[in-house]
């Protein structure tokens, strides 16, 4: 499976959200195992802590928080215009967003912070 960083995104989003809930309220059209692996490998990067419990193929209970790794990939990647600069940029280099290490992504939402706040 692919990496998908708008999901991963708006999962770090909504995890933020829902950090002090005991269970994550994912909306019905994303797909559980997607979610499912992104929460996995978002964990192994240092990004969330994933408590999510599967039965079978289903998930049935889905909780995770963010790390201060988490928290601080999510800052540089928030804002909407750093968000849509960063993915822009990549595009022009001729590259595929998931095809881009996320330190790559974070160091180049940083710059485009640093150019937005100049």
């Amino acid at each position: 499976m692919r990496r998908d960083l708008e999901l991963v995104r708006n999962l770090l989003l909504l995890i933020e959200e829902n950090d002090d809930c005991n269970e994550l309220d994912i909306p019905q059209e994303w797909n559980q195992k997607v979610i499912f692996y992104h929460l996995k490998i978002l964990d192994q990067a240092g990004f969330v802590n994933n408590n999510t419990k599967t039965a079978g193929n289903k998930i049935f209970f889905l909780h995770a928080s963010l790390t201060w790794k988490g928290h601080e990939f999510l800052d540089s990647i928030r804002n909407n215009h750093i968000w849509n600069k960063t993915k822009k940029g990549i595009k022009e280099k001729g590259l595929e967003l998931g095809n881009v290490p996320l330190e790559i992504i974070k160091e180049y939402a940083k710059l485009q912070l640093k150019k937005f706040l100049a």
